[in-house]
């Protein structure tokens, strides 16, 4: 392996590096996020139902705040959202321990590139669940801050609304760049 060959690989680990930290940065947000506002309305609720029943005449709100705190809860324990979120802070953190190590060598030699690019495969496997389109989001903003020419994916406004919550746009044609003049 030529120390181009080198170069040109440590370039290709640095970008799966960028585009899989803010990944994992965005997707971590997400869920702790969420989680928290799920136990927010769940707090809420709960105190509305209570308070409904410590009346003595609890009614229809009361209905609604128990079935509330039943569903909340019940989504937070089947989503797993708060452990998901700390798993998100895990792979967060050696993506960017990794991406910091590509940076900071000059000249990669084959036994970095090899080394990188286990650990890289390592972290992959660890995370099993992938989001195509937050995937292919974050791929944009990392071509675009690495000036990367030709890498920018068309994501339908509708799933740039609902990225965290699933895939369903089935292709992401590339956007072709605009003429330098």
């Amino acid at each position: 392996m030529t120390p181009d060959d080198c170069l040109d690989l440590q370039y290709q680990l640095r970008y799966r590096a960028e585009y899989s930290t803010r990944y994992h940065r965005r997707r971590a947000a997400f869920l702790g996020n969420f989680d928290t506002l799920l136990t927010l309305l769940t707090i809420a609720a709960g105190a509305t139902t209570f308070g409904e029943l410590m009346s003595g005449t609890p009614g229809w709100l009361s209905k609604i705040g128990a079935a509330a705190v039943t569903l909340m809860s019940l989504a937070q324990v089947i989503l797993r959202l708060g452990p998901q979120a700390s798993a998100h802070v895990h792979w967060l953190k050696r993506w960017t321990e990794l991406q910091t190590s590509i940076i900071l060598t000059r000249c990669p030699t084959p036994n970095d590139i090899q080394q990188w690019t286990v650990l890289a495969t390592t972290i992959e496997t660890e995370c099993v669940g992938e989001l195509r389109a937050l995937c292919r989001d974050c791929e944009n903003i990392a071509a675009r801050v690495m000036n990367i020419p030709n890498r920018q994916c068309q994501i339908h406004p509708v799933q740039k609304l609902l990225i965290h919550f699933g895939t369903w746009q089935q292709s992401f044609p590339t956007i072709a760049d605009p003429p330098v003049e």
